[in-house]
């Protein structure tokens, strides 16, 4: 199970990381769906039992898709499946806890929206969600102007942002909480009106 940050996407999503008892994280293990040659990788708790050609994990922890690692715990044996557990996963709460705290950690380091704005953003958002439960078909024409508003204001910010030296898309990411590479594709998107 991943988590997925509403604001961050892809580039704060978050899981149940497995360490093995030498405090390495271990390669990703392959899951074969059946047929075909598309395999799925996981890096998750779960998927390191032991059995197999898979090595069991000692700990877990929190893990994030930007490199950041919580604290390593311990597993119980019992936690991870023998064969017998009906349930192999780990309590994944103090995981959870760890990992929100990182992203909140990522949000204090983002640029700050002005109070104004993130007031009318909210006062937004209730108006638009009662509209929708009591005028949908004006919901969503609000909410396609809207859009058309945020393409248009998205276009004017790509086009003013310092983003083409390595440097710059560095800060813009830090700015915006994301990945460079993200950041990197959101003005790219908005500068081309996509």
């Amino acid at each position: 199970m991943t988590w997925k940050h509403a604001v961050f996407g892809p580039s704060h999503a978050g899981y149940v990381g497995a360490v093995l008892a030498n405090g390495t994280e271990p390669e990703p293990v392959h899951l074969d769906p059946g047929s075909g040659a598309n395999f799925q990788e996981t890096r998750e708790v779960w998927a390191y039992t032991g059995m197999g050609n898979r090595p069991a994990a000692a700990g877990a922890r929190a893990c994030c898709a930007c490199g950041w690692r919580g604290p390593t715990l311990p597993l119980d044996g019992a936690e991870l499946a023998d064969g017998t557990e009906t349930d192999p996963r780990p309590d994944t709460e103090p995981f959870y806890e760890d990992w929100l705290a990182h992203t909140e950690a990522i949000e204090q380091q983002t640029v700050p929206l002005p109070r104004a704005l993130r007031e009318l953003l909210e006062q937004l958002d209730n108006q638009l969600t009662n509209l929708a439960m009591d005028a949908p078909a004006a919901a969503l024409k609000a909410v396609d102007a809207v859009d058309r508003l945020a393409q248009h204001i998205g276009w004017l910010a790509a086009r003013n942002v310092n983003a083409e030296t390595p440097e710059q898309l560095e800060a813009l990411s830090t700015a915006l909480g994301v990945a460079p590479s993200e950041a990197g594709a959101r003005v790219t998107y908005y500068r081309l009106g996509l």
